[in-house]
C-alpha cells in the first residue's frame, strides 16, 4: 500500500508540475506586454516587455514563486494568493454541502431505480436524472430561483429562499446564519452533479444485482433490503469513488456559474470579475488553481479507490 501511495503522489506531483509549465508557455508565448506583469509577479513599477528576463530564467523564477505560494499580484487587487484565499472558505462551504446534496441525492436515486427497475418510478427518475445531467448549472439555478423566490413573490408572498448567497453584513453571526443564503447554490450543484452519480449508480447497481451470487443469495431466503445494502450498494460503491475525482474538480467549476446566478462570494465569481476587468494575473492565478484541483482531486479519489480495495495496493507491487 505504501508503494501505491508512493506512485500516486509522485504522479501528481508530475502532473502538478505539467499544469504549471503549460500555464507558463501559454502566458509566456502570448502576444502583448501583459505577459511580463505575469511573468514578473506583477511589480508595482510596471515592467516593460523588452525587460523580460530570458526564458529559462522566468521559467525558475515562475515555478520558485509557485513553490513559494506566490500567484502573482494584481495592480488592483493586491497578492493574488490571499485575495483567492479570502474567497475559498466560501467556495469550499458550497463545495462540501453541494457534494452532500449530491451524493444523497444520486446514490439514493440510483439504488431506488435499480431496486425498481423497468417500473413507472424508474422511468420518471430516469427521464429526470436525464435532464439535470444534460442542464448546465446555471440553467438549474435560474430555475430554482425562479420555483422559491420569483414565483412567491408574483403571488405577493415572501420567498421561500434567500436569492443571494450571501448573508447580510452587520450583527454577530453564527454558522446557522448562513446556512438559508447556502440552500438554493448547494442545491443546483448537487441537483446537476447527483444525476450523473445516479444514472452511474444505477449501472453498477444493476450489473452487480445480476452476478450469480446475489441469485445465490436471494436463493437463501435473504431479503430483498439486505441484498439491496450488503451485496449490491456495497459494490456498487466501489467504482463510485473514482467518479468522485472527476466530481471534485467540478464541483469548483460548477461554483463558477453558481456563485455569479446567486451573487456568491467564491472564487469562480472573483475568477469571473477579473476577466471582466481583464486583470491578467487574477486570471491566471485562478486557472492555476482549478488546474491544481484537478490534480488533488484525482490524487483523493486514487488513494480512497486503494483504500477501499486494497488489492490494487498489491496490484502496484507486481
Amino acid at each position: 500500500m505504501l508503494t501505491y501511495l508512493a506512485r500516486r503522489l509522485l504522479v501528481a506531483l508530475l502532473l502538478a508540475f505539467g499544469v504549471a509549465t503549460v500555464t507558463f508557455a501559454l502566458v509566456w508565448f502570448a502576444p502583448g506586454d501583459d505577459r511580463a506583469e505575469l511573468l514578473l509577479r506583477g511589480v508595482d513599477t510596471g515592467p516593460t516587455f523588452a525587460a523580460e528576463p530570458p526564458l529559462l530564467e522566468a521559467y525558475g523564477e515562475w515555478l520558485g514563486g509557485l513553490v513559494r505560494g506566490d500567484l502573482g499580484r494584481s495592480r488592483t487587487r493586491g497578492p493574488v494568493a490571499e485575495r483567492y484565499l479570502d474567497v475559498l472558505p466560501h467556495t469550499a462551504a458550497l463545495s462540501l454541502a453541494g457534494l452532500a446534496l449530491a451524493i444523497l441525492f444520486g446514490v439514493g436515486t440510483g439504488v431506488l431505480q435499480a431496486a425498481r427497475r423497468g417500473s413507472l418510478t424508474d422511468r420518471v427518475l430516469g427521464i429526470t436524472t436525464a435532464v439535470f445531467y444534460a442542464a448546465p448549472s446555471f440553467w438549474v439555478g435560474i430555475l430554482l430561483a425562479g420555483v422559491f423566490v420569483y414565483l412567491p413573490i408574483q403571488s405577493g408572498r415572501a420567498p421561500l429562499l434567500p436569492l443571494s448567497g450571501v448573508a447580510p453584513a452587520g450583527g454577530a453571526r453564527g454558522v446557522l446564519d448562513f446556512v438559508p443564503y447556502l440552500v438554493l447554490p448547494a442545491l443546483t450543484l448537487g441537483l446537476v452533479l447527483g444525476a450523473g452519480i445516479a444514472r452511474f449508480t444505477r449501472t453498477s447497481m444493476l450489473e452487480v444485482l445480476e452476478q450469480d451470487y446475489v441469485r445465490a443469495a436471494r436463493a437463501r431466503g435473504i431479503g430483498e433490503s439486505r441484498v439491496l445494502a450488503r451485496y449490491g450498494l456495497r459494490t456498487a460503491l466501489l467504482p463510485l469513488i473514482s467518479l468522485l475525482g472527476v466530481y471534485l474538480p467540478l464541483l469548483l467549476t460548477g461554483a463558477v456559474f453558481v456563485e455569479v446566478v446567486f451573487e456568491r462570494i467564491g472564487v469562480g465569481r472573483t475568477m469571473v470579475d477579473a476577466i471582466a476587468r481583464q486583470d491578467l494575473p487574477m486570471v491566471v492565478g485562478g486557472a492555476l488553481l482549478f488546474g491544481f484541483a484537478t490534480v488533488a482531486g484525482n490524487l483523493v479519489a486514487d488513494l480512497l479507490y486503494g483504500w477501499a480495495d486494497p488489492r490494487i495496493g498489491d496490484a502496484s507491487r507486481g
